[in-house]
């Protein structure tokens, strides 16, 4: 007899398993999935604070450009500053004061495209003639302009009234 015959075959060993997973694996996993929820609270966060602002974008574009356009911008901005800030700081917001208000929401970078335009704005409810169609687009570009770059995460710093006169 062939000794060799005899020789069974070698047994080779199990390969790894890669369940159950290390205790590293799960560190990991965990941290990812409190990742993703952390991305996905944020996201929804900020749609919910924005859907105001998109809305008043939304009822600004379908607003007519004609002499009552003033009177329904400003009460549009007003709804908008009522619900991002406190309604005792913006509610009894007018003229220069309301003027202050919106160019403050605004950064440096845009204050002066809007300034003309928010001022003849913010003006134009105590002016006996109807703004002319030159003045109207400078408010509506003025507005819109607030609308998409106003910051609206914390209310602007409140001035008093003989501060504002002295400014504007």
């Amino acid at each position: 007899m062939d000794p060799l015959a005899q020789l069974k075959d070698i047994h080779t060993p199990q390969g790894v398993d890669w369940w159950p997973l290390a205790w590293g694996w799960w560190v990991a996993a965990l941290l990812v999935v409190a990742l993703l929820c952390g991305l996905i609270y944020i996201i929804v966060r900020h749609i919910r604070f924005n859907r105001a602002r998109s809305e008043a974008i939304a009822l600004h574009k379908n607003l007519s450009v004609d002499a009552h356009y003033p009177a329904k911008a400003n009460q549009l901005l007003k709804r908008v500053t009522l619900h991002y800030f406190d309604a005792g700081y913006s509610a009894s917001a007018y003229g220069s004061a309301w003027q202050h208000l919106l160019l403050n929401c605004l950064a440096d970078k845009h204050q002066a495209k809007a300034k003309p335009g928010l001022k003849g704005l913010c003006q134009s409810p105590y002016q006996p003639a109807a703004p002319d169609s030159e003045q109207l687009t400078e408010m509506h570009q003025a507005v819109s302009l607030w609308l998409q770059h106003a910051m609206l995460k914390h209310a602007p710093e409140s001035v008093s009234t003989a501060e504002v006169n002295h400014n504007v």
